[in-house]
Parts: structure tokens; C-alpha cells; sequence
């Protein structure tokens, strides 16, 4: 009997318990005899996948798009042709439901929707892929059907398959071509339609994909999709939205299945490679990029931008990530017994499939000179926020162009600590923006703060770290004890009239409890720390273990601060040793761990905002400098570095705030902090390189900013004791996980 739960959440789990009982065992045999998996197909018709997209009054399940891409997720876990099966079809399905006639609905979605109909795409030929407008199939009108003519290509279902949307010519003089094109549903059943030959691949078998030749083809004129010739090109490519972002769903399936096995790997050897943690964190950036392209496509937001950034960013992790668990795994990964090599044959499909990801580079840059040219905020769009919250970024925004932008000459040559700076920000409440009201502070959510810290870096990373530091320790204050503390510094503390300094030296210094207070002992290296901080609040693992935060006045007996030492980046903080000769401390409550996922979000914040600035300089630039008789931004290879580093920039702010939000949930819960770190550390270092090249030789020139993001992005670099601590942890946790 069929079984389709009505519940998206009901419905994921029987996907999830039939790719587990029923897909993974059978996948291995059905993959490497390249059979088509027709018990599967059946099942999946039961679950009535075939209707995914279709809306109930159809038959369908009436699913949003980010459920789907969740159900394509999950199936990919198993096996990824599968997937295939699915999303040839449902291209084919929406083609009709939203430009067919309502005949056209009413005939075929119901037999899409049960899988009567088991549909595909008939639109690459031999000499047309990516480039679709040079198509050469002809339909001629005769009567009242068309008949077909030509060859497609690539044509997933072609042999089990029985109903096709497919792209032809109907005025093949039409200029530009694509006005000539028409979209038929075109279902077997009539002489002239030839399986030529289902086409041999590296992998993605099981799933037939062929070759079709179409000899004077009938098709009804009732077939012509929408019932007017030459609007057949919008149509197909109206779909690609939906195709790319399953093509990502795919994708993350496939890294996720990749991640598991090399986590289930290393679980059998008792190892803990931190290769783990960089594969997890990719999978992760590409989950987040795949579901936000879901969401604005389920929100009817224009997504064209957003969907082939999830494809291009989703479908680059499962390659890497494939072979990332190859090198893992070592000689065993070339055994046919293991699900790694079927990975790695997998992968490459979906840098190729819904258009190469070289073509995807040069849409996605187009996009960006469109939607944006030469305007700040490129990608950083705060539109869809509560009220509140984007008046309060927005103000922050316009705070930086108005008072901190300028400023940076002033004091960033000569590593000046940029006092009114801080000041303007302290009047605006920012310095308090983690405190809560009743202290004065403006109590905001974790994820404002993120987006508030990476709005400071797009000016200055210099500020962004005085900021963050300062906001951080005292929303620290607002939760120790006793209360008197808190009355007496969080309200100048939110007003900008005391000053206050993070210092992490978990490794360097212990702290012992004596009496009612507490003593710290040791130092901290090269602490972004201010000697001038009327107090700080120090990180430090108690004897009895775990990490707690306590607060040390400045002036406190013991507490000393070494030479200033000027920095390549983010001047006018410069570093020192901090060190504590039995210092008394008030604190040590267990909000360490809490404390440091905080800090390790603002240092992804501002590594975001670092390298969003960097990427706004270069795109502007690119529009404005010329090389052989054009602007820049029209030569291919700045158009990939430009898709690449949009890319790269949206996978981190991703990262970052889903990090916020799990803070913001549970305190506890600090592996997004980890990740996003991780993820935006190499971001920013990349990003603000790609800048300097399409600079050339001027980004090396003090008259451009990109030489100081250049150096900025240093900061990152340089934390490689801090990433690969917790590199360490994170992939310990996932082999626990897994135990």
C-alpha cells in the first residue's frame, strides 16, 4: 500500500528509514552491475516522491523546496543516482506547472505526480551543453502536431523514461535564437524516437542515461508547453534555480556520506586526524549555503545568485571531500568493497551537471556586476530582517562610512589606538550591545552582535577586536557574581567610560581558589590587551578542570604587561605579554567555554567583514580599470576569482551565524563557533590575496586598501595554534560521535 506522510517531518524520517533498510544494502550490487534500480523507483513512487514538488490538488505532496532539497539530501546519503531518477522528473513536472495551460496541469501533473509519467530533460545535444541556445532539434508544424526532429544527449531516464520536456527550434531563423525556441512534452509511444544508446560513465550508474534520436517525431500541438511557440527557452531555464539547488542537496549527501566514512575510518584505527574537522566543516558550509538558496526560492525571492553559489560551493566540497577521505582511508579507499570509491567517481557529475561550474563562475559574476556594480554591501543585503535589527546594523553601517573609514589614515600608518573611535561607538551603545537592559546595555541576540562586529571590520579590523573584546568581557561581568560587581561596572562599561580587555590564556595560566576569591598564576603571550584597560577578564582552566572566566581590576597587585610589540595588521592594538604573579580575581563560574565560542564568532565575524571589504574594493575596481579595451570584470579570469571569492565570503557569514544561533539556543553549544573560525580564518587570507591580483600592481601600493587587508588578514594566519586546538576537538567529537 502507498505510504506518504503528510508531515514533512514524518515524511523525512520514512526517506531516512527506507534509504537505510532498503537503498544502502542494495546501492553496492545495483551500482557496480549498472542496473537500473527498479525495486527502489518503485518504492519511492509509494512514498510519492514522484509528487514532490506537485501541489496536492494535483496529486502531489505539495513539498517547499528546502524539504525537497532535504529528501534529495537524504537519498544521496545512500545513493546518489537515485537522486537522479528524481530530479530529471521533477524538472519536467515544474516545466508544466508553471507555464503549462491549465489543460496541460490537469492532464499530466496528476501522472508526474504518481509516476505513471517518469519524466526527463531533453535539452543538451551533442555539440550544445551548457550553451543551450545552440540547440539544432527542429519541430515543424504539421496540422495539428509538430514533428521532431534531431538528437539529444545525456537524457537522464531516457530508456525507462516515458514523458520528456524537450527544447527545439520552431523558427530556426529567429534572431536571437532563443526567441525561436519552443518546450514540448514530448511522451513516448510514436514511431520515430530511437534509444540510441544509453551512454557509459565514470559513475552516477544505475540510473539509465541515454542517448535519443527523434526521426520526424509526432508530438500533439496540445503538447506545446504554455500553448505559445517561442517561449520555450525561459521556460527550461526558469527550472535551473531548482535544478542547481538540488544539484547542491546532491552534493552535501554525497560530502556527508564521504565525512561518515572517513569518521567511521578513523574511529576502527583510533586515530584523530584533524583532516576530519576541515571535511566536516566544508560539509557544513555547504548544508548552510544549499538551505538558504531553498529558503529564498521557497520565499519567491529572486535566487539565481544564491542557488548557483550553492551549487558551484556544494558540488567543489563533495570533489574535495571525496578525495580529502581517499587520502584518509589510503590504499583501502580503491577497493570495490568500500562506499569511498563510489564517491569518488560520483562527485565529478555535479561539478558538470545544471551547467559547469566554470560557466556557473561566470553567471554567478555577471550576477553580482547586475545586481550590485560599484555599490557597497554587495552579498550583504539586511532586507529580510526584523525591523529592529536592520535599523541597528544599518545605523552601525552608517557609522563606520561616516566615522571610521576616515579615521583609518589617521591612525592606522603609526599604530595609534584609535580613541575616538571608540568613543563615538560608545555613544551609540555598541560597547554595551551584549549587556543586558537593565544594566544599560542593549541586550542584543547573538546573531545582531555577529553581523554588528563584521559591519565594524568591512571599516577596520582593528576596531572590530577593541569592540568585540570589550563587548564580550562584559557581557562576562553581567554574569558573575557577586552582584555588586556588576553594579558597579556594567553601566560605564555600556557608556564607553570604562575600558575593558578578553584575554585568553588557557594554556598559560591556572587559577586556584583561596578564601572567598580566587589567584591567577602565569602569563599570557602576545595578548591583544590594552595596559590602559581599567580591567580585563582573563580565560583560564581551574585545577579541578574546565575552563572558567574571572575579572582582574587594572592596577590589581601582580598584574604586569610587557613590551608593546607593533603589529604587520590590525594596528593600533598592539600585543604584549600579560602576567599574573598571584593575582586576586572575582569569578570562576563555569562560562569559559561560553566566553571563548563568543570570542571565536567575532573573530569570524571580522574575518568576514575583512573579506567582504576586500571583495567590494576589487569589484568596484574591476569595473573601473580597463585592459585592452574593456573593463576588467568582462575577462573570464577575473570573472572566476570574483564568483570564488562571493562564494567563499557567503559560506563564512553562513557559518558564522548559524554559529550565533546556536549560541544563542545553548550556550553549551560552541562547535559552530570552531567551524566558523576555521572556515573564515582561510577566507579572509584568500580573499583579501585575489583582491591584491586584480589589483595588480596598484594593490601593492599604500593609495589602495587592499594592501592593508592584506596585512589584516595576517591576524588569521598567525592563530594556527588556536585553529588546530580546535581542529583537535572538533574531530575528536565526530569520532565520539561515531562511537
Amino acid at each position: 500500500m502507498p505510504t506518504r506522510p503528510r508531515d514533512p517531518q514524518a515524511l523525512l524520517a520514512s526517506v531516512r528509514e527506507f534509504v537505510v533498510k532498503e537503498v544502502v544494502p542494495a546501492a553496492p550490487a545495483l551500482e557496480h552491475a549498472d542496473i537500473y534500480p527498479h525495486e527502489l523507483v518503485a518504492r519511492m513512487r509509494e512514498l510519492g516522491l514522484f509528487g514532490a514538488l506537485v501541489p496536492a490538488e494535483h496529486g502531489g505532496l505539495g513539498l517547499d523546496v528546502t524539504t525537497y532539497a532535504r529528501v534529495i539530501e537524504e537519498i544521496c546519503l545512500g545513493f546518489m543516482s537515485l537522486a537522479g531518477v528524481l530530479n530529471s522528473h521533477t524538472m519536467a513536472a515544474l516545466i508544466v506547472l508553471h507555464h503549462g495551460t491549465d489543460e496541460q496541469r490537469g492532464r499530466l501533473l496528476p501522472r508526474f505526480a504518481s509516476g505513471e509519467a517518469r519524466g526527463g530533460l531533453c535539452l543538451t545535444e551533442p555539440h550544445a551543453g551548457s550553451d543551450v541556445q545552440a540547440i539544432r532539434t527542429v519541430a515543424r508544424r504539421d496540422g495539428d502536431r509538430y514533428r521532431i526532429s534531431g538528437s539529444k544527449m545525456f537524457v537522464t531516464n531516457g530508456r525507462e523514461g516515458n514523458t520528456f520536456a524537450l527544447l527545439a527550434l520552431t523558427d530556426p531563423s529567429a534572431k536571437p535564437p532563443h526567441k525561436g525556441m519552443s518546450c514540448f512534452i514530448v511522451e513516448k509511444g510514436e514511431p520515430g524516437l530511437h534509444v540510441v544508446k544509453s551512454i557509459a560513465k565514470l559513475g552516477y550508474k544505475g540510473v539509465d542515461t541515454a542517448e535519443l534520436l527523434f526521426e520526424d517525431f509526432p508530438v500533439p500541438a496540445a503538447n506545446l508547453v504554455g500553448g505559445v511557440p517561442g517561449r520555450g527557452f525561459p521556460h527550461v531555464m526558469s527550472g535551473l534555480e531548482t535544478g542547481r539547488i538540488n544539484i547542491a542537496a546532491r552534493a552535501v549527501g554525497v560530502a556527508q556520506a564521504a565525512l561518515d566514512e572517513a569518521t567511521r575510518h578513523e574511529f576502527e584505527r583510533a586515530e584523530t586526524r584533524l583532516e576530519l574537522a576541515d571535511i566536516a566543516t566544508r560539509v557544513e558550509a555547504a548544508r548552510l549555503l544549499t538551505y538558504w538558496a531553498a529558503g529564498m526560492k521557497d520565499r519567491s525571492e529572486r535566487c539565481d545568485l544564491e542557488a548557483g553559489m550553492a551549487k558551484l560551493y556544494a558540488s567543489e566540497t563533495a570533489q574535495d571531500v571525496a578525495v580529502e577521505t581517499m587520502k584518509l582511508v589510503g590504499p583501502p579507499a580503491q577497493s570495490q568493497r568500500r562506499v569511498v570509491e563510489r564517491l569518488y567517481r560520483d562527485t565529478p557529475l555535479m561539478i558538470i551537471g545544471e551547467g559547469t561550474n566554470e560557466i556557473q563562475r561566470t553567471i554567478i559574476c555577471k550576477n553580482l556586476l547586475q545586481r550590485h556594480g560599484e555599490r557597497p554591501g554587495a552579498l550583504v543585503s539586511r532586507d529580510g530582517l526584523p525591523t529592529e535589527q536592520k535599523h541597528m546594523v544599518l545605523l552601525v553601517r552608517q557609522t563606520v562610512e561616516k566615522d571610521v573609514i576616515p579615521m583609518v589614515e589617521e591612525y592606522e600608518p603609526a599604530g595609534t589606538y584609535p580613541a575616538a573611535v571608540v568613543e563615538k561607538l560608545g555613544e551609540l551603545g555598541i560597547l554595551g550591545m551584549l549587556v543586558p537592559f537593565e544594566y544599560g546595555g542593549l541586550g542584543l541576540d547573538m546573531v545582531t552582535y555577529a553581523m554588528i562586529i563584521e559591519e565594524l571590520a568591512r571599516g577596520w579590523t582593528t576596531v572590530a577586536d577593541l569592540v568585540a573584546s570589550h563587548a564580550v568581557a562584559a557581557h562576562v561581568i553581567a554574569r558573575m557574581e557577586p552582584p555588586e560587581l556588576r553594579e558597579r561596572w556594567l553601566s560605564p562599561l555600556t557608556r564607553g567610560e570604562r575600558s575593558i580587555s578578553l584575554v585568553h590564556a588557557a594554556a598559560t595560566a591556572t587559577a586556584r581558589k583561596e578564601g572567598a576569591g580566587w589567584v591567577l598564576s602565569g602569563s599570557a603571550r602576545l595578548a591583544n590587551c590594552d595596559d590602559r584597560a581599567d580591567a580585563i577578564v582573563v580565560l583560564v582552566p581551574r585545577e579541578e578542570g574546565g575552563l572558567s572566566a574571572f575579572f582582574v581590576e587594572g592596577g590589581a597587585g601582580g598584574l604586569s604587561f610587557g613590551e608593546a610589540h607593533q603589529t604587520l595588521g590590525a594596528r593600533g592594538l598592539p600585543l604584549r605579554d600579560v602576567r599574573f604573579d598571584r593575582v586576586r580575581a572575582h569569578g570562576g563560574s563555569s562560562t569559559g567555554t561560553f566566553t571563548l565560542a563568543l570570542a571565536r564568532v567575532a573573530d569570524a565575524a571580522t574575518a568576514v567583514g575583512l573579506a567582504q571589504a576586500a571583495f567590494e574594493a576589487a569589484l568596484r575596481y574591476s569595473q573601473q580599470r580597463s585592459a585592452f579595451g574593456v573593463p576588467i570584470c568582462q575577462h573570464q579570469a577575473i570573472q572566476l576569482k570574483l564568483a570564488d571569492m562571493a562564494t567563499r565570503i557567503t559560506a563564512g557569514r553562513l557559518l558564522t551565524y548559524r554559529a550565533a544561533e546556536r549560541l544563542d539556543v545553548n550556550p553549551r553549544d560552541d562547535a559552530g563557533s570552531m567551524m566558523a573560525r576555521l572556515n573564515t580564518a582561510e577566507t579572509a587570507y584568500a580573499v583579501t590575496l585575489e583582491a591584491m591580483r586584480i589589483h595588480g600592481g596598484y594593490g601593492y601600493t599604500r593609495e589602495f586598501p587592499v594592501e592593508r587587508y592584506y596585512r589584516d588578514a595576517s591576524r588569521f594566519l598567525t592563530a594556527r595554534e588556536d585553529l588546530d586546538l580546535d581542529r583537535h576537538q572538533l574531530a575528536s567529537r565526530l569520532t565520539l560521535k561515531t562511537a
